[in-house]
Parts: structure tokens; C-alpha cells; sequence
């Protein structure tokens, strides 16, 4: 599918090259929130070397590629906490549905019937769009079936990814060829940890991907935190608690509420991050707040779903980690991280009735430094800080919707679209500017979408 010596030979050489950025506006999100006027950035070997003023930078540090920011702020590059790349092909199929008929109905049948080769260009057309719209790092659930080639996909795209095969062993009212049989379930599993985890410079990780607990049998959850266990930096990412009908029925499946029963199998902890955690009762925030576990934020698809809304400020006061994430472009039809914040702060002034709850500041945190750490990445990525690795986008601020322009992070949060991004870098290579990717072939990602479109209409 691809010439691989080729392409790392390629790509090696962009990475070499010292970079200097340059931007009227550098917005770090670092622990003080700085924003530094007139500034710039020395990047080498794939790291941030410097940041200062433009001026400053310049007189100490030359480079052989310099990226000019006239017009331009520079932040880090966006967090997307809980991504499905793979339904990309499926976006616009599922309007107007319940979650539950939302899965048995279209989104797992459609996963069950792609090849091979859609699995491939679906996920790769899912990480450009990231890639095109800010976001330089996702966590990322694939397909039961397949499922190497979307982590081939994320590899070739450029993107920071924790990503893995989603694992189900449970019909539960689902397609028959979704469901695997749960030892080979673990044992792909580990193969694929074997061949994924830690490689491409520590730029993909693997993820265990329990779909939900509605998918996954209590044996085959006790396997997979027993492999958990058995690597390290290697976390568990699962949907819980979405919807009212879901956790209903969670609870005739397990006997318990979602997140007693996710205790109850050891399945909670620091490398353990859930996607929606809208139902919970006052005991279960107390598990989420002892156990130190994650929450993932998923703003626009809780709105498409009709699921509810996350108590994300009942979170904070309780000192959990809570990021943001976009879902699949079934139940949100994009992957516009900047959507997302904009809707998450919008929700929580409308939860409590309080224009104050959420400020911008607080958001974008969410989507970048926090997001991070909810992924235990925070100490490489999420900041634009010496030392740490050289993610980061450019936003065009020379646009009709950025007149006036009081105060940058305001302008992010509440004016900014992921068109607005002009530059994408993940680890001082940059993978799309002004219009071109830099690290794929996006006419041949548009036959293949369009070729699936005309087989599903």
C-alpha cells in the first residue's frame, strides 16, 4: 500500500531541517497561560528549542526553513481525547437516531462491511481532517476487523496517536461478524501491541479499546486490564455512561450501574480514560475522583445523540482530568476541535445558568494541556515549552470573523473554525501548510471516499 522505505526517508528529512515559526501572537498554554506578542520559536530535531520574541530569536539561533506569521496566532496543537477516524466513510448515515439504534442500526454494520482497504483510507481520511483543523494528537478507537491498517493509517498520516482495534467479544443486538471470540480478541490484541506500541519515535502508542461494557463479556474486560498491566504506558479508553437507555441496560447485563460495574472489574485508574461519563450518580463521581480516572468530553455528539450533558464543572471541583473530544463523524459529522470547545463552554453556562462557567481560558486548556494529561502525554506534548516536542498550529487571524481582535484565547474559543488553521506540525514536521498536506495523497483519499459513497448510496 505504501513504498515504506521511501516515504521514512522523505519524511526523516523534514524533520532535520531547523525551523524557525514566527507569529504576532504565541498563545503556549504553558501553567502560567502566557502569550507572548511579536514572537517566534526555534524548533530542532523534532523539539522546541527556544521561544522569545521575534527579534530575540532570530539573533541567536539561524535556520534552513523559516515559517512567517504575519497575521498569524501560533498555539499548541489540539487534543482530540476521543476520536473514531475509522467511521469517517460513514459521516451523514446516521442522522437523527438514539445512540443504541445509532449503532445496531448503521454505525457497527458499516464498520462490519468494509474491507480492508476502506478501513485504510476511511481512518486516513479521518487523520487529515484533524490534521487540517488543528488537532496534532488524537486517542482513537478503529474496527474489530482490519484494524492494523487504520494504525498504518495514522503512521502514514503523521499524526501523535494513542489508537488501537476496537475490542468486543458480546452480539448484544449487533452485527454477528463485529463479534470475536475473546481469547482472539487478547491475542490480536498483543500482536498488535507487540508490532504498534512505542513506535514511530514514541509518536504512536496503542490503546485498548473496550467498545462498552454492552460489547464486551465481564471475562474478556478482566483480560484486557490484565494486559493492561502487562505494559507499560498503555491505557484503557471505553464509552460509559452515554445515554440513559445504555446505562440501563448495563445494568441488567452487570448488575450494577456502569462505573460500579467498570470498578468492580478493576477497569478505573490513571490509565483509564471514559468517553461521555454523562449518568453518574453521587457515588460514581466519587469512584471517577478516588480512582484518578479520565473523562472525555464529547460536546457536539452528546448534542447529536440527544445523550445529555456532562457535568464537566462538577469534574473540575472534584480535580478530575477531563479533556475533549470530537467522537466520529457519524454523531458529529466533523472532527473540528474548535466546534468542540465553543460547544463546551456554551453547555456549561447553559447546565448551571452561569455565564461564567467554563471561560474561554479554561477550555482551551481542556483541548490542549489537559487533554494531555488526561492521555498521561502531558510531560512531551500539550504545551508550547522548551524541551517538549515541537506540536503546534497556525491560525489565520487576517479573517473577516477575527476583526476586532481584543484578546487571542478569547478569539479561539468563541470565533475561531479549524479552517482558519494554515499550519499543522507534529514533532517539527510539518504535515500540512497553506492548502497542501505534506504527508499524503489527499486526491487518492478522495477517490476512495467517493467510490464508497456511490456503493452506499
Amino acid at each position: 500500500m505504501r513504498n515504506l522505505k521511501s516515504f521514512e526517508f522523505q519524511f526523516s528529512l523534514v524533520m532535520l531541517k531547523d525551523t524557525i515559526l514566527e507569529a504576532d501572537m504565541l498563545v503556549t498554554c504553558d501553567g502560567q497561560n502566557s502569550v507572548i506578542n511579536d514572537a517566534a520559536i526555534y524548533v530542532s530535531e523534532g523539539l522546541i528549542v527556544d521561544i522569545g520574541s521575534r527579534k530575540k530569536i532570530h539573533e541567536d539561533y539561524s535556520a534552513k526553513q523559516i515559517i512567517e506569521g504575519q497575521n498569524k496566532i501560533i498555539l499548541p496543537g489540539l487534543v482530540n481525547t476521543h476520536s473514531h477516524s475509522v467511521q469517517t466513510f460513514l459521516r451523514g448515515k446516521a442522522d437523527d437516531y438514539a445512540l443504541l439504534d445509532w449503532l445496531r442500526q448503521v454505525v457497527l454494520p458499516g464498520e462490519a462491511n468494509y474491507t480492508s482497504e476502506e478501513v485504510y483510507f476511511s481512518s486516513l481520511l479521518g487523520f487529515a481532517e484533524m490534521i487540517r483543523t488543528g488537532t496534532t494528537t488524537t486517542n482513537d478507537m478503529l474496527t474489530t476487523h482490519h484494524s492494523n491498517l487504520g494504525i498504518e493509517a495514522a503512521v502514514k498520516s503523521g499524526i501523535r496517536a494513542r489508537i488501537g482495534k476496537m475490542l468486543m467479544d458480546v452480539e448484544s443486538g449487533f452485527p454477528a461478524i463485529i463479534k470475536e471470540e475473546t481469547e482472539t480478541v487478547i491475542e490480536t490484541t498483543r500482536k498488535q501491541i507487540d508490532t504498534y506500541h512505542q513506535t514511530q519515535d514514541g509518536r504512536i502508542k496503542y490503546s485498548l479499546n473496550a467498545r462498552f461494557l454492552l460489547s464486551c463479556s465481564p471475562k474478556l474486560m478482566r483480560l484486557i486490564v490484565e494486559t493492561q498491566h502487562d505494559y507499560e504506558d498503555l491505557m484503557l479508553h471505553t464509552h460509559a455512561s452515554e445515554s440513559q437507555a445504555e446505562c440501563s441496560e448495563v445494568k441488567k447485563m452487570y448488575n450494577d450501574s456502569y462505573i460500579r460495574a467498570l470498578n468492580n472489574l478493576n477497569a478505573l485508574g490513571s490509565e483509564t480514560i471514559l468517553a461521555h461519563g454523562i449518568w453518574l450518580d453521587d457515588a460514581e463521581f466519587k469512584l471517577i475522583q478516588e480512582s484518578n480516572t479520565r473523562i472525555t468530553h464529547n460536546p457536539s455528539s452528546n448534542c447529536k445523540l440527544a445523550s445529555g450533558i456532562c457535568d464537566v464543572l462538577r469534574y473540575h471541583e472534584l480535580g478530575v482530568l477531563v479533556g475533549i473530544g470530537t467522537d466520529g463523524p457519524p454523531c458529529n459529522n466533523n472532527f473540528d476541535m474548535f466546534r468542540d470547545m465553543r460547544l463546551a463552554t456554551f453547555l456549561q453556562k447553559v447546565k448551571h445558568l452561569n455565564e461564567q462557567a467554563l471561560p474561554a481560558s479554561r477550555v482551551l486548556k481542556m483541548a490542549t494541556i489537559d487533554g494531555a494529561k488526561a492521555i498521561n502525554w502531558d510531560k512531551e506534548i500539550g504545551s508550547i515549552e522548551k524541551g517538549k516536542k515541537a506540536d503546534m498550529i497556525m491560525i489565520d487571524i487576517d479573517q473577516v470573523n477575527a476583526l476586532p481582535l481584543y484578546d487571542p484565547i478569547s478569539h479561539l474559543i468563541y470565533s475561531s473554525s479549524g479552517k482558519d488553521v494554515t499550519m499543522t506540525m507534529v514533532g517539527g514536521k510539518i504535515l500540512y501548510h497553506n492548502g497542501q498536506f505534506k504527508t499524503l495523497d489527499f486526491d487518492k483519499v478522495k477517490t476512495a471516499a467517493k467510490k464508497f459513497q456511490e456503493n452506499w448510496s
